[in-house]
């Protein structure tokens, strides 16, 4: 998919730096509105997300949270291989780096700011409890 958006989109040029990080970061906004999704809907996680869940779930600490070390830690790991295997710095730029310090940072605000909707796509109600408990009791 990545591919294919990069040629859809190919006929926009960004030559402004600013405007690039603009761009970037909404990217990584609508990034962290799918994360937010994804995660607390509790249905299959892409791996990057599951590995961050069960670190977080196992550690006790925030999904939010742990997905800023998570992908800090992914980041470093490709910075180590880039520079071990060729010797130079291939794929990590500035968004690589905004990404992995801000996404799971716009998670948790979004948790924090709407826990109407975080409850909503949890399927719990303002108690915590879910749908499903809420029919046993």
């Amino acid at each position: 998919m990545i591919d294919w958006f990069v040629k859809f989109f190919s006929f926009i040029k960004l030559s402004n730096y600013w405007v690039q990080i603009g761009i970037t970061l909404f990217s990584i906004l609508l990034l962290a509105i799918g994360v937010f999704f994804e995660v607390n809907s509790r249905t299959l996680m892409m791996a990057g997300e599951g590995i961050t869940d069960a670190l977080a779930f196992s550690k006790k600490v925030a999904f939010s949270r742990m997905k800023v070390r998570t992908d800090i830690t992914m980041v470093i790991v490709a910075l180590i291989i880039s520079l071990v295997f060729s010797h130079q710095l291939i794929g990590i730029r500035e968004g690589t780096i905004f990404s992995a310090l801000l996404a799971g940072r716009c998670v948790g605000l979004i948790e924090r700011h709407f826990p109407k909707l975080t409850a909503w796509v949890r399927g719990s109600n303002e108690h915590g409890n879910s749908k499903t408990e809420q029919v046993l009791q």
